[in-house]
């Protein structure tokens, strides 16, 4: 790449980092003025996590990383069961004036109900889904286990919703450090414990719950104010229904890659692979970060008028695609070095690979800020349960003939059709395309 850089495009590789580095820190400034305390705790709780991932993939094997993948992305598949589906609906109540107290007690009924359900349901499912990784069978139910902390999360819905996400992102990097603490300790511990990595990383999800209340209780919102409202429980529960089914397709899809690897091939192509998708999810901090500044924007939009709402909405878009892109150049440009450091063999193809992921996951995480304005969330169903069908069908197609490559040639196609092709099915979202294709986008 290096040398494609430097012959065909005339400039030295270090300058296009440095001048993309710039336009993308200039796009990032222009777009979250007045963010710096939010996006500094942010970038450090990214910044040790995946500091934290690098130092495993430098100091464990293929074999432990892809076993810990693994767990992690089977556990991941039920965090839907923590509530986070109702985080859209919660924002925008609060954000439209309702009282709190009894959405953050109904909120965390629910929670709490489900999160016990998921933890039950991931124990017992892992056996039944990977009976050839039956020495994993008891260690799931400890990564299980940090799903009782997360009716916690509820918590943030809050001060996302009153536009105080640095309070959270503070304690978020709080724990990021004591989790990647943990993990150069339990990376250094000869041999390899997996379960004392496991328990590690639960106490830690325990001390983020606490974390938590403490915020809430400096707002003067303590359990014992939060009110339980039955007919608010029914009232989310029906507003939110087409969320949790899609969330939970969303998650299916989202891990699908990580355990249909592990499920055709072995846990060392699993953790070559995880690898390369850890250093592509290190980017994910800045969709989520804008989806965080401009979500409850676009609900104001919305109530002013439709034309001031698109206006907002397209501007959504387009710093989406721009960061996208850059990011993708980097992280195409970086993809050699990397691979020197972690000493994973194939990583740069992996990345060049897996990168274009990026572009994917912004776009329709700008997508789902129409969605749920709109309540038109039930369109994400049909459009995700496609993705996860077509992903299953070519990666049982492709893997066994092309092995990772295979994967990641599966997750084109699912991208590819979850962020475009799907704006076409339905009448709502067929003027998405014209939005991402202009700069200036005329209703008429």
């Amino acid at each position: 790449m290096k040398v494609f850089v430097e012959r065909f495009l005339g400039i030295n590789h270090k300058e296009l980092m440095i001048s993309l580095a710039t336009k993308l820190k200039n796009l990032l400034n222009e777009q979250l003025k007045g963010l710096s305390s939010q996006l500094s705790w942010y970038v450090i709780q990214l910044g040790v996590t995946f500091a934290s991932s690098l130092w495993l993939i430098r100091h464990l094997d293929s074999l432990h990383w892809g076993s810990i993948s693994l767990l992690g992305a089977y556990h991941g598949m039920f965090s839907v069961f923590s509530g986070i589906w109702l985080k859209d609906w919660v924002i925008k109540a609060i954000v439209e004036g309702r009282k709190v107290e009894p959405i953050l007690g109904s909120v965390a009924l629910i929670a709490i109900l489900l999160s016990v359900l998921g933890f039950i349901i991931c124990g017992l499912s892992f056996t039944l889904f990977f009976p050839q990784y039956s020495f994993l069978k008891n260690l799931i139910w400890i990564q299980a286990g940090s799903l009782l902390t997360t009716p916690f999360h509820v918590i943030y819905f809050y001060f996302d919703a009153i536009k105080k996400p640095q309070l959270i992102n503070q304690v978020n990097a709080y724990y990021a450090i004591c989790a990647g603490i943990c993990k150069l300790i339990c990376a250094e511990i000869k041999p390899f414990s997996f379960s004392t990595f496991l328990w590690f990383q639960l106490g830690c999800s325990l001390a983020l719950a606490i974390g938590y209340y403490w915020l809430i209780k400096n707002e003067g919102l303590e359990f014992r104010k939060w009110q339980i409202q039955w007919q608010l429980v029914k009232e989310m529960c029906k507003g939110a229904w087409s969320v949790f089914v899609s969330k939970i397709i969303g998650l299916a899809q989202s891990k699908m890659d990580v355990l249909l690897l592990a499920s055709l091939l072995n846990l060392s192509d699993t953790g070559k692979y995880s690898s390369a998708i850890r250093l592509i999810e290190a980017c994910y901090f800045v969709p989520v970060l804008l989806f965080t500044h401009q979500y409850p924007r676009i609900i104001e939009a919305k109530q002013f008028s439709e034309k001031h709402f698109l206006k907002k909405l397209q501007q959504y878009f387009n710093i989406s695609l721009d960061c996208a892109i850059g990011l993708i150049t980097l992280l195409w440009i970086s993809a050699p070095l990397f691979e020197r450091i972690l000493g994973v063999q194939e990583l740069t193809w992996f990345i060049w690979g897996l990168s274009i992921n990026i572009l994917f996951y912004m776009l329709d995480i700008a997508r789902s800020s129409f969605l749920f304005v709109n309540n038109f969330v039930h369109l994400m169903i049909p459009i995700q349960l496609v993705s996860c069908i077509l992903g299953i069908c070519l990666s049982y197609l492709l893997v066994p003939y092309w092995g990772i490559y295979g994967t990641v040639i599966s997750t084109w196609m699912m991208g590819l059709w979850q962020c475009w092709l799907s704006n076409y099915l339905f009448r709502q979202t067929r003027f998405i395309p014209r939005i991402l294709c202009s700069k200036t986008y005329s209703t008429s």
